[in-house]
């Protein structure tokens, strides 16, 4: 595995944040829904993000919760485009 400089880490670990929260937020004030593409799109990269940050970090539960989430995100992207 190949290990990130400290500042790239810390990067892409605050841009998920960004992305997961600004989808969270966007959803709870109702500009967006719960199943648009948008916010599904959003979480998608906040995850993905994420879970690169974790496991530079070794953080173990974390990329797991991250990885089940942006699976659940995924699929219900696809069904999204589908309906």
């Amino acid at each position: 595995m190949v290990t990130l400089p400290k500042y790239i880490q810390e990067a892409i670990g605050w841009t998920g944040a960004l992305f997961s929260l600004s989808a969270f937020s966007l959803n709870s004030l109702n500009v967006i829904g719960s199943q648009s593409v948008e916010y599904l799109s959003m979480n998608m990269i906040g995850c993905f993000f994420l879970i690169i940050y974790a496991v530079n970090k070794n953080a173990h539960a974390s990329w797991v919760l991250n990885s089940i989430w942006l699976l659940m995100t995924a699929v219900a992207l696809v069904k999204a485009f589908l309906t």
